[in-house]
């Protein structure tokens, strides 16, 4: 693994991270979290909803991450090849608020149409993964919009997934649902606690820490401040509160429960100052999110990542700038930390948005760097050492001729479905290779779409759902 920081580098980073949450400390809008910070020695100030929080309290937490850490640890082995190609991702959980039709040319505001259809692409496009949510409904009420979404998944997925609970007062309705599907109450309350940058975990985010640790659920805090908006414009900066306000939701769940599980995630952004937009696509978000985690593997206890494992791109448009950024950013994470992410996400517009064409391009990426990982394999049928002698200086025959050309082309070489392995054409038409590639997903889409088949549910489970569901929009929704 590649190390950003030197060792005196870390100390100070440490350092300041502490004294952060010594001196400022950070907001808490619950009652529930303030009083058990106060208990376990926080100086709490209940008109502002602070809590500075002392190394007295935070050190323990620490020193607790790292036994776990420890406890965890695997041998390592130096050199990693798969067997064969692992599966694609598929159509995975996103809160996407729009969605690109590229038949229409158009970003379109989510709709309850629009994500029976996209879930009906997920069914039809992976005979293995399960179908999350990618698309908000945006004309239902957001007390019940997640469990409409679940029921959507539900009525037309084979392999229904999850959806992402937004209040903590719909925990009991995703609990009985889970109960009713999978027999486990727990199989849908994902997700984890959003703190809002800087130093600050609302109201919304604190309920849904409480009921999680209720619970007995794992907590996982997650972080996005942006440079030059909600944290210092310098990268260090920005290290450092996107550390803080992780160690800052340790400590909530911590005085609520010392014996409760816990990891951090972060994606920082940057903002773009002649637009005054926030950005995730440039070099200076993931190497602060990298900071940070080597800042905790290395001082902070570890168990903290890079959330979504950079999958945020500032394309706003499917093609080759949103499989790039995507791309950089997985190599990246797996050059720093081991661990390389799948690229395909399909988000667009740093997560705004989300594209079935661009999930297929990046599937077809993934693909390419699946074929690299899977190595050199070696045997005597690989190394062909008669083949290579009875060719020779290829002067009266080639390999192409040869039996075990035929026998292993297909095995052996890599097959490009969507990336333009073609030969030039005129000037005009290599002008425009977005197009093309849009055009050649396309066409892929719809041969998936015309593969779908309406799965047979189990009408009754599916009649308890929607029972709870309803009963879900009368109390809270009204």
């Amino acid at each position: 693994m590649i190390d950003i920081f030197t060792e005196s580098e870390l100390d100070q980073l440490a350092e300041a991270t502490l004294s952060v949450l010594e001196t400022a400390g950070a907001m808490y809008q619950s009652d529930v979290i303030l009083d058990a910070l106060e208990k376990a020695g926080a100086q709490v100030d209940r008109s502002t909803q602070r809590a500075r929080l002392p190394r007295a309290l935070i050190e323990p937490i620490l020193e607790l991450q790292k036994q776990r850490q420890a406890a965890q640890r695997r041998p390592t082995r130096r050199r990693r090849r798969p067997t064969s190609e692992s599966d694609l991702p598929g159509v995975h959980l996103h809160i996407a608020q729009f969605w690109f039709d590229h038949e229409r040319g158009q970003r379109v505001a989510g709709n309850r149409q629009d994500l029976v259809r996209l879930t009906q692409f997920g069914d039809a496009l992976d005979g293995s993964t399960e179908v999350d949510q990618v698309l908000l409904m945006q004309e239902e009420p957001p007390e019940v919009e997640p469990l409409e979404g679940l029921l959507v998944l539900m009525e037309h997925s084979s392999r229904p997934g999850i959806t992402y609970p937004h209040f903590a007062g719909q925990f009991p309705y995703f609990e009985e649902i889970g109960e009713i599907w999978r027999g486990d109450p727990l199989a849908y309350l994902v997700g984890g606690v959003f703190m809002v940058s800087p130093l600050r975990m609302d109201r919304r985010a604190c309920d849904s820490l409480v009921e999680r640790v209720r619970r007995g659920m794992h907590c996982a805090t997650s972080t996005e401040p942006v440079s030059g908006i909600s944290s210092p414009v310098t990268r260090a900066g920005t290290v450092v509160v996107g550390a803080a306000e992780i160690l800052a939701g340790w400590a909530a769940v911590y005085a609520l429960n010392p014996e409760a599980s816990m990891s951090g995630n972060i994606q920082s952004g940057v903002v773009d100052m002649p637009s005054g937009n926030a950005h995730f696509g440039s070099p200076e978000p993931l190497v602060q999110d990298l900071g940070c985690v080597e800042l905790f593997r290395r001082r902070l206890g570890g168990h903290a990542g890079v959330s979504g494992d950079g999958n945020y791109t500032s394309g706003k448009f499917p093609g080759y700038q949103a499989s790039s950024e995507r791309l950089f950013d997985s190599l990246m994470v797996a050059a720093h930390t081991g661990h390389r992410s799948h690229l395909a996400s399909g988000l667009l517009d740093s997560g705004k948005m989300w594209s079935p064409l661009q999930l297929l391009i990046d599937r077809e990426v993934e693909s390419l760097i699946q074929r690299f990982e899977q190595g050199v394999p070696v045997n005597a049928d690989e190394i062909a050492l008669d083949v290579i002698t009875s060719v020779g200086s290829g002067i009266e025959r080639s390999y192409l001729e040869t039996e075990h050309t035929l026998t292993h082309y297909r095995k052996s070489l890599w097959f490009a479905k969507l990336l333009d392995r073609g030969v030039w054409r005129d000037d005009r038409d290599e002008a425009h290779p977005d197009a093309r590639l849009l055009n050649r997903a396309q066409a892929q889409f719809d041969e998936i779409m015309a593969r779908y088949a309406k799965p047979e549910v189990d009408e009754d489970k599916l009649q308890s759902v929607r029972e709870v569901v309803a009963r879900a929009r009368r109390e809270l929704a009204g």
